[in-house]
């Protein structure tokens, strides 16, 4: 709609002609004006056809009012309170000649999401929690089914029905009432993911099998039962939800890209050839031999993400067929005796367990580890990673030190020689051992950042409590350390002999950074409250003096 208003503000009323002197008099100009282009534009309308047989349109109103605003700025009326005033005024002639909807419908309030194309109110909805988007039903009567616009359905039990208000039973009915309520309405529909979230009885089983037959029937990609007790559980309960791989057919088999199950029974049958479409594998507490699970992610090629968490497999977990697309794999606390894996473009790698055999020598893209060995000696360490770890850049270690047989400085070769970035959380159980620390350190010579954080079990003696001399260690060169990141510094004799070594060699040393409290607490143990802080400040000071370069920083915590 093309509109040309033509309406001329005369010249006597022009603001360069206005008075200054008087507010009063400058007023009354002012009104007289407002008054003058209100008429003008009021005869405008009303002489003008297109007004009268096709009325401003929502979407045009505030284009509209621009234009007539620019105009007022461009015939002189400058000032802000000035262009407020008549701007208010002609908008105000205009707006009864806006149209919200059919010329002879009843007027309606204006509705600027329910206009919006369908798939921006998916994008919309898509960003919602389930609960919330369907409180918006509330809105209108025209809202009352755009939250089913919703592809992604997430149903957790504490949001749904709140946190320990009921008994079990009635819990459970509650759960199940609203879930299969809010299933039927989106019976025949598309649904690109359910997500259920409540802790496992045997109430649940029949429900949870019609879910499984709603998510082959509505095309689902994504499946997530989370069955999980919140409270740990002892060892040997065995009473989970057996997953219903019967009910699955073909298309829902290769359709399914996520896979997330919590305290699941899973036992794939034997024919059974994996999904050959799967990217993600979420596996938690879930029952399941060593042998079912290998055989079915040598035929998962497409898998992109792996976590395989509290599963006992009581076995050696070796993959034979390649997955060439897995970027990120975590393993823990699954009571295996070896790993290996064919992961060509591995990029992340984490593990929790024993200190058993890893074979990882494929994955030559493999940058980031972060390792937690519930016991071992660090020299041991080196050589389980040695060959696991060869390109890493960033790795973190988590484990409790035991103290070498004959405590030795070794001289490894070159292990881990992409390494710049290096994070130790050590225990101490027994004593100290600086020479197994630095023959670690040794191992990879070109790290740039390096954090140690020590954790005692018991009272530490510092140095001063002691009567043993400080050893120097042979000179071994870090050109590239930039950063030393030290915490549970308690000044013992190895922590200062291991501080004194790492400074004299360290040419390009920029921050230091010491601090005495335990970054990463053991638990069930008191925090250290005997340490003095002063004395383990001064103890730094006084056996870094010389020793630190005058670029480098020292910062005590």
């Amino acid at each position: 709609m093309g509109i040309m208003l033509n309406f001329t503000v005369p010249d006597q009323f022009h603001p360069t002609q206005l008075h200054r002197g008087s507010g009063r008099i400058v007023g009354h100009q002012l009104e007289a004006l407002s008054i003058l282009a209100f008429r003008a534009l009021s005869e405008h309308i009303q002489q003008n056809e297109v007004f009268r047989q096709t009325p401003i349109a929502n979407s045009q109103f505030q284009l509209l009012s621009i234009l007539l605003c620019g105009l007022i700025h461009a015939k002189g009326i400058t000032g802000e309170v000035r262009c407020k005033l008549c701007c208010i005024l002609i908008c105000g002639v205009i707006s009864d000649y806006i149209h919200h909807g059919p010329i002879d419908a009843k007027e309606s309030a204006i509705d600027l999401f329910g206009d919006l194309p369908e798939d921006v109110l998916c994008t919309i909805f898509s960003k919602l929690p389930l609960e919330e988007a369907v409180r918006t039903s509330a809105v209108s009567r025209k809202w009352r089914y755009l939250w089913m616009l919703c592809s992604k359905l997430s149903f957790d039990g504490n949001t749904v029905c709140g946190k320990n208000n009921y008994e079990k039973r009635v819990y459970t009915l509650m759960f199940t009432r609203i879930v299969n309520r809010v299933l039927e309405q989106y019976r025949g529909k598309l649904v690109e993911e359910l997500a259920i979230k409540i802790e496992f009885n045997w109430m649940l089983v029949e429900h949870l099998d019609n879910w499984v037959r709603f998510v082959v029937s509505s095309q689902t990609k994504a499946l997530v039962f989370d069955l999980a007790p919140e409270q740990r559980q002892p060892p040997g309960r065995d009473d989970r939800y057996k997953f219903p791989f019967e009910l699955l057919d073909d298309d829902s088999i290769c359709r399914l890209q996520k896979l997330h199950l919590s305290f699941v029974d899973f036992q794939p049958p034997i024919h059974f050839s994996g999904f050959p479409n799967l990217r993600k594998l979420d596996l938690n507490l879930v029952n399941v031999s060593g042998k079912d699970i290998q055989h079915m992610l040598s035929n998962c090629c497409n898998l992109e993400w792996l976590s395989i968490v509290r599963c006992h497999l009581n076995g050696e977990l070796k993959v034979n067929g390649p997955l060439p697309h897995l970027l990120y794999l975590k393993i823990a606390s699954c009571n295996i005796t070896n790993i290996e894996f064919l992961a060509e473009n591995l990029a992340t790698f984490e593990y929790r367990g024993e200190a058993v055999p890893i074979d990882l020598s494929n994955s030559l893209e493999l940058k980031c580890a972060n390792i937690w060995y519930y016991r071992d000696t660090l020299e041991h360490t080196i050589t389980v990673l040695a060959n696991v770890l060869i390109n890493v850049q960033h790795l973190t270690l988590d484990t409790a030190c035991e103290p070498p047989k004959i405590p030795c400085l070794m001289h490894y070769r070159c292990k881990f020689s992409q390494m710049t970035y290096l994070q130790l959380r050590l225990v101490y159980i027994e004593e100290f051992n600086i020479l197994s620390l630095v023959s670690f350190v040794r191992s990879a010579p070109f790290i740039r950042k390096l954090e140690l954080h020590f954790r005692f079990p018991s009272y530490v003696h510092s140095i001063q409590e002691s009567d043993e001399p400080i050893r120097k260690l042979p000179e071994r060169l870090f050109n590239n350390l930039k950063s030393l990141y030290v915490t549970g510094f308690k000044a013992c004799i190895g922590q200062v002999e291991f501080l004194s070594h790492m400074v004299e060699n360290s040419p390009a040393l920029e921050i230091l950074s010491i601090d005495h409290s335990d970054k990463y607490p053991l638990e069930g143990h008191e925090r250290d409250t005997k340490t003095v802080v002063d004395v383990v400040h001064r103890t730094a000071r006084r056996y870094l003096e010389g020793k630190i370069s005058s670029k480098c920083t020292l910062i005590l915590l």
